[in-house]
């Protein structure tokens, strides 16, 4: 007996042991990951709710300086991932907070503000400075590098900005002045460029020079274009610095007496990171910006993997992941849940679908005549698919050889993307990374997808295409739903319905709607709609009690979960009822779905089968 129930313990241990070490080892590799990526983040300045609590918790200073320098025009960071720090849109947000709490602000740049010789840099600097002129710059200052650029430049852009250029008197004099004075409320602060003017130093209660003074005499502040250590002393002037590119908006907050003396003064650097807000009309300029200038971009300079055979190959071109999965489905359905199937959508949620610098390594093929063209928004090569690891597999699909398509296992080739400016720490981390693209392992359920995708994006959208009378998909109700409960508002669930509107009606036609089960599903299918806008806490668990009913009358279900019968009754009855449903299935009528059920998330489509490990006969 004992020896039985020895046997039987090792026997538990030994089916038992394997999957729970899998799930050890599986969680020690992401936790690896994710700590070294974290490292190599590097936040840079404070959040902007604790900037502004510590202005609010004292005396309030007389007024806050909020600049920037050294941005070379950069309008914004890539956003491949939530510590990057900087973008104009976030920028002006930042500033309107400064504003809303009722601080006395004053917004300059310090120079180093141009950059680029080309025409689409010229653009580029204009919609900065566009930018600029919305969030109410008061002056900007010209460094050397600015003024390097010709008058016809410089003319150019002079005419886009609302606010001065500062120079030196020895700078260019028809676009340009040494200086301002501005009031801050009961004081003067008066912004020079170069040597101190007279004029500036007899009113103003503060000087400020925006780059190095040529005389730190009567100087109280200088800001300078580069990154440098704040110091001040009682002899010298307080200097601060400015982060490169906008990766900060700088703000320092000064305290004077009833004289105009400087007291005392408090610096740092609000971090524009994911977790600010950005401001619409900024983004919308960019967004513009970026559609323009789309056609116009060099594609050259953005093909990926240029030096490689496959890609030099004349004959060879971009047949898409569907050509693949012919042939390799095991692979197709493990790749078409991970990140590299969703970076499209990526590029759409962050609005930089037209930049050409973030399409080449969110689309397959791009800048080849083959490859993802800007715009299309029909194309099949949306998302980092096999060739973009594997190469163009045209000629791999008329004759499959190993010798014309890439086996994927050089991962050098991914530093491409993953570089340390987008993924910092991606090379310490890419043996561990490997692993995400085994296509030998088992592909993901509907639960780790959307949890995936909640990590890396923030709130996915899951889609439900049914006829609610079709078996399949009440079964595959019965494993959404639960699903959809547990993310509750964390995912955006939208059931949507599978029918179509009959181009012609006659006067004996019940419905002007066709569903593959007649007028009975069709009845049911408006229902559910209105059920679940009337009873949005609800219409879940009437969909789960309808499915297991629909032989009976669905007054059963509804009073069961006290739903009004009458007032349904009275809304199905209604001219907005029969558009409510209307506007629900157009949505599988755009997207060609005709099969129940499909499942879309963030615009990808699965069958239920993969993502719910379900089995059952499509209707359609």
């Amino acid at each position: 007996m004992k020896r039985a129930v020895l046997i039987l313990v090792i026997l538990t241990v030994a089916v038992a042991l394997p999957p729970l070490y899998s799930q050890w080892s599986e969680s020690q590799r992401i936790k690896q990951i994710q700590e070294v990526k974290q490292q190599a983040r590097t936040v840079f300045g404070d959040r902007l709710e604790t900037v502004l609590s510590e202005l609010e918790s004292g005396e309030p200073p007389s007024v806050v300086i909020l600049y920037t320098g050294g941005t070379q025009s950069h309008l914004e960071p890539c956003g491949c991932y939530q510590e990057q720090s900087g973008g104009l849109p976030r920028r002006a947000y930042a500033i309107e907070q400064f504003q809303k709490r009722g601080f006395s602000t004053l917004l300059v740049d310090a120079g180093n503000i141009f950059y680029g010789k080309e025409e689409i840099d010229a653009k580029r600097c204009e919609v900065n400075l566009k930018a600029m002129s919305t969030m109410e710059y008061d002056a900007v200052a010209l460094s050397e590098s600015d003024l390097a650029y010709d008058d016809a430049y410089l003319n150019r852009q002079r005419a886009v900005a609302t606010f001065p250029f500062l120079a030196p008197d020895a700078g260019r004099g028809n676009f340009t002045q040494p200086f301002i004075i501005t009031q801050a409320r009961q004081h003067t602060i008066g912004f020079v460029v170069g040597e101190t003017n007279e004029e500036v130093v007899s009113q103003a209660d503060i000087v400020v020079a925006l780059g190095e003074p040529e005389n730190p005499e009567h100087i109280d502040v200088v800001i300078y274009p580069d990154e440098i250590e704040a110091t001040a002393s009682d002899d010298v002037p307080l200097y601060v610095g400015c982060k490169s590119e906008g990766r900060t908006l700088s703000a320092l907050a000064l305290w004077m007496d009833a004289n105009g003396k400087l007291t005392r003064h408090y610096a740092t650097e609000v971090a524009l990171t994911g977790d600010v807000n950005e401001d619409e009309s900024i983004r919308q300029l960019l967004t513009d910006f970026y559609r323009d200038v789309a056609i116009e971009s060099p594609l050259q300079d953005s093909q990926l993997f240029a030096e490689q055979l496959l890609e030099q190959q004349s004959g060879n071109g971009y047949v898409s992941a569907t050509a693949c999965q012919r042939c390799h489905e095991q692979e197709y359905l493990q790749w078409s849940a991970t990140r590299h199937a969703f970076a499209y959508e990526t590029l759409l949620k962050k609005e930089r679908y037209f930049d050409a610098g973030c399409v080449s390594c969110h689309t397959t093929g791009f800048g080849y005549s083959t490859g993802f063209q800007i715009g299309d928004s029909d194309s099949t090569l949306k998302g980092v698919q096999c060739e973009t690891c594997h190469g163009p597999g045209k000629q791999h699909v008329g004759n499959p050889k190993k010798t014309n398509i890439r086996s994927g296992a050089d991962t050098s080739l991914c530093l491409q993307c993953h570089d340390t400016k987008h993924s910092p720490g991606f090379e310490e981390v890419v043996a561990l990374h490997s692993k995400d693209v085994n296509h030998s392992r088992a592909p993901m359920n509907l639960e780790e997808l959307l949890a995936s995708r909640i990590a890396r994006m923030g709130k996915p959208t899951l889609e439900l295409f049914v006829m609610s009378y079709c078996p399949f998909g009440v079964q595959a109700e019965e494993k959404v739903i639960p699903i959809v409960k547990k993310f509750g508002d964390a995912i955006d669930f939208k059931l949507q319905f599978i029918a179509e509107e009959k181009e012609e009606t006659s006067a004996q036609d019940i419905t002007p709607f066709t569903s593959l089960h007649g007028y009975p599903e069709v009845a049911e299918n408006i229902r559910q709609l209105l059920i679940a806008q009337e009873y949005p806490d609800r219409y879940l668990d009437y969909i789960l009690c309808r499915g297991k009913k629909l032989d009976k009358s669905w007054e059963d279900c509804a009073q069961k979960l006290s739903i009004d019968v009458a007032r349904i009754q009275a809304l199905f009855d209604t001219a907005e009822a029969e558009q409510l449903f209307r506007e629900n299935i157009t949505r599988a009528a755009e997207l060609g779905i005709k099969a129940s059920p499909t499942i879309l998330v963030d615009n990808h489509k699965f069958g239920a089968n993969q993502l719910l490990r379900a089995s059952g006969t499509p209707c359609q």
